[in-house]
């Protein structure tokens, strides 16, 4: 464990503890060059070969549904990842609440865009351990996924094969992990699934985790939709007759739920930063690539006071990985671009027409003069 107050490289400061994980210990802390939170992840010597091959296939990612990598810092015994703070809920609050089935269909179509920016022709990346671990919500409602590339929590995934995983765990454990195989893309599938369904199962009040059934069969919450029911089944039994194992047709049926459950009254989550547009930090320099292909999305709230994400699809073509779908929209990765000054304010000063003192004096001579002069003609006229 390593002591609150330290600063790591004379930049980052360690603040507190967040988690114990099973592999590291995540902290916030403080970037003290830019003056950013940060969270830092202390990586012990037997693990640095799966996290820095990790980071070598992900350092690159910039994308709204994945948590961001800033820095990396080699020590000879222990490994230090800065990230992306984001300040939110884990997946754990979400379990600790009756979430709406449109919420929890928008919870799954963010893991979508998330696992299809990262498995796309230009990155190929597959996730391989997508367990409630690796998700949060932030405060905005947009889903972070987190721990791309990493191996799997063998574990949690053997716990929840007895629902339709054929006895397969997880795939192709002799390749690199993050490697993108048809077999991985359909492990992330059924990971979104499993997710989706322990949002919707029944569970005690309060529960923050969910444990498979013993008997494999799916029980969900009363008054969950039979069509996201049926959806959530099709995702996680691989033997389905309508078994669901890629990314874009997920997605594809995710959307239709979507427009079928959306509320008919949804008020807009207006963002107001506390600070002027102008100041706020740019983001991380990109990849120079589009961010996504998938539809652009509005902040929305909830009557329960939390907020999500609408999707505002602009076309009813059928989604794909980035690279696949060129006209799909498209959100360019590029830096904050503020308007130029002439747009935010008016910096030019019209020069004022003040008249100096010696002339006004001139002109009250003159002015008097003139009244003077008047003045005489008319008294001699009256006189003669």
């Amino acid at each position: 464990m390593i002591e609150t107050g330290r600063i790591i490289q004379r930049r980052y400061l360690l603040q507190r503890l967040i988690q114990q994980g099973q592999c590291c210990v995540i902290y916030q802390g403080t970037d003290q060059v830019l003056q950013r939170p940060v969270a830092i992840k202390i990586v012990p010597a037997q693990y640095l070969p799966a996290y820095r091959a990790a980071i070598r296939l992900t350092s690159q990612f910039s994308h709204p549904n994945i948590v961001g990598i800033y820095d990396l810092i080699v020590e000879p015994d222990t490994l230090y990842v800065i990230q992306e703070y984001v300040e939110g809920e884990p997946f754990s609050a979400l379990l600790q609440r009756q979430l709406s089935a449109y919420e929890v269909i928008d919870t799954g179509m963010q893991l979508c865009q998330a696992l299809l920016y990262a498995g796309s022709n230009a990155r190929k990346v597959c996730h391989g351990d997508l367990t409630p671990s690796a998700v949060f919500r932030d405060r905005k409602g947009m889903v972070r996924v987190n721990n791309f590339a990493l191996p799997p929590d063998l574990a949690y995934f053997s716990r929840w094969s007895v629902i339709g995983a054929d006895g397969d765990a997880v795939s192709n454990q002799e390749l690199p992990w993050g490697q993108q195989t048809p077999e991985r893309q359909r492990d992330d599938v059924r990971a979104i699934g499993l997710l989706l369904y322990q949002l919707l199962a029944g569970r005690p009040a309060g529960a923050t985790s969910v444990e498979p059934p013993p008997d494999g069969r799916l029980r969900f919450v009363r008054n969950t939709p039979p069509e996201l029911c049926e959806l959530v089944a099709r995702t996680v039994i691989r033997q389905h007759p309508q078994h669901i194992d890629t990314l874009d047709a997920l997605y594809t049926e995710l959307k239709t739920l979507s427009a079928q459950f959306e509320p008919a009254f949804m008020p807009v989550e207006v963002y107001e930063p506390d600070v002027p547009a102008i100041s706020r930090p740019l983001p991380p320099p990109g990849t120079g690539k589009l961010v996504t292909a998938l539809p652009a999305r509005d902040a929305v709230a909830t009557s329960a006071g939390g907020t999500f994400s609408a999707y505002r699809a602009e076309t009813n073509t059928r989604m794909t990985a980035m690279d696949a779908v060129p006209t799909s929209p498209a959100v360019p990765e590029a830096p904050l671009k503020l308007p130029p000054p002439a747009q935010l304010y008016d910096e030019v000063e019209m020069p004022s027409r003040r008249l100096s003192f010696p002339l006004l004096l001139l002109l009250g001579l003159f002015v008097f003069s003139l009244f003077f002069a008047v003045g005489y003609f008319i008294a001699t006229a009256v006189i003669k």
